[in-house]
């Protein structure tokens, strides 16, 4: 029954808010192609809201939705950490099973101690193997996308791991090898334990485990700055980054996480358990902790992702962008608690020439004799100082100015009335404080 309610919940779901601010700024990043689209979903108070802008294919003005399928990277990690909770509950692995105990060919994984690395170690990021395989190709557009077993197999056969459960050290080979370990044990693939344990019982419709499985009309390009870049595709490394998801799935799947279906219920429960804690660090099966929260973020060739789960207080943000190179994180945790600042990115903001006025004019450095010059010219802003070539300055909104051509900023101060009364420069050395002329 719980599974039919969080299915009609999806559908009769009211809607929460995203505030305008977060609005504006998601359409600022897309007017200036920071970003080609970029996917927000909320879910609080019971209800959820999404909102999308943007491109799923910039060269082809296809626009993004809620169905649009991206790559979410890293955030796999979370459903293999799931998939070795079911696992274990149904009795085919324990958490503390030593790596070897489930390849039939002759296999051992031993830590600089000589001691068995376990299936917990490698999805908590304490089994002391190194961030990727040395034999993984350092160059090409799809790095994972002919990387087998064997290679993986020949990799593990000539990498000495560090001292587990010691440290914690991010590791895609770790959960890599993590995958393809519970598909020998489950006696299927990585792939079809997954759709059939995980996204399957969560009616997850547009999450999918391979290119050939998107449909053409959702998919996502992603890109590299300005440049489009490749899909990515895995083999033996799938389970640290192969999921593809719409921006409405990846939120129904955080928010499975807190209205548990009954089926998945007691695994979620250990997937969600602090596994290692060091100091102020602490992990789950896949899952980072900070304070209340659970998170986990994911980065491809092509695409940023970002999901935030709050079990306290019921809260739920998914953010995605097809950009690898500019990231939606500060707006997923804005989005979360919003007391946690969004960036600024300066982008050039409209001004009527007639505005600049009341930024023209002298003004004297507060602890010193420099005098510098606002002066408008052909309907433009400029700087001007002693020995300095004049620059031309960009508005970028709230009385704040951008040279055009380096990096300085200029902050213009207003008095009680209103009126500017003095300026704040940014980038020679230290701040300056200039006073206006009267």
């Amino acid at each position: 029954m719980k599974k039919i309610g969080l299915l009609l919940f999806w559908v009769l779901g009211a809607s929460a808010q995203i505030p305008d601010a977060v609005k504006n700024q998601v359409e600022l990043r897309i007017k200036h192609q920071y970003n080609p689209s970029i996917a927000l979903g909320v879910y609080e108070d019971g209800h959820q809201s999404f909102f999308v802008k943007g491109w799923q294919n910039q060269q082809k003005q296809i626009p993004a939705t809620e169905q649009t399928v991206y790559e979410i990277g890293s955030i796999t990690k979370t459903f293999t950490g799931l998939l070795l909770a079911i696992l274990a509950e149904e009795g085919k692995v324990q958490l503390d099973d030593p790596v070897e105990l489930h390849w039939q060919q002759p296999f051992k994984l031993m830590d600089a101690r000589g001691q068995a690395i376990t299936l917990k170690q490698l999805s908590t990021h304490t089994s002391g193997l190194p961030r990727i395989p040395y034999n993984l190709p350092a160059f090409g557009n799809d790095p994972n996308a002919d990387y087998g077993r064997d290679d993986l197999l020949a990799a593990l056969r000539n990498i000495k791991p560090e001292e587990a459960g010691i440290n914690h050290a991010y590791s895609n080979l770790a959960v890599g090898l993590l995958g393809e370990t519970l598909a020998n044990a489950g006696g299927q693939t990585y792939n079809q334990l997954i759709e059939q344990k995980i996204i399957q019982p969560l009616s997850l419709e547009s999450t999918f485990m391979t290119l050939e499985d998107v449909p053409e009309q959702h998919l996502a390009v992603g890109y590299a700055g300005n440049r489009t870049a490749s899909a990515w595709n895995f083999k033996a490394l799938a389970g640290a980054g192969s999921i593809r998801s719409s921006i409405s799935d990846l939120l129904a799947y955080g928010v499975a996480h807190i209205n548990q279906p009954e089926q998945l219920e007691n695994a979620m429960a250990l997937a969600t358990d602090t596994h290692f804690q060091k100091d102020k660090l602490r992990v789950g099966l896949g899952w980072h902790f900070n304070g209340d929260m659970m998170w986990h973020n994911g980065g491809t060739g092509g695409f940023r992702s970002m999901l935030v789960i709050d079990p306290k207080n019921k809260k739920v943000v998914a953010a995605i962008t097809n950009n690898n190179q500019h990231d939606v994180e500060d707006i997923a945790m804005h989005l979360m608690n919003a007391e946690q600042v969004m960036r600024e990115h300066d982008f050039p903001v409209e001004i009527a020439a007639t505005e600049l006025v009341e930024f023209a004019g002298d003004f004297k450095q507060a602890n010193g004799d420099l005098q510098i010059t606002m002066k408008i010219s052909n309907d433009r802003l400029f700087f001007s100082a002693p020995k300095q070539p004049r620059q031309a300055m960009i508005y970028v909104g709230q009385d704040r100015f951008k040279f055009k051509m380096i990096d300085v900023k200029v902050n213009f101060i207003r008095d009680e009335k209103g009126e500017i009364q003095s300026l704040e420069l940014h980038g020679w050395g230290d701040p300056q404080t200039y006073h206006k002329i009267n």
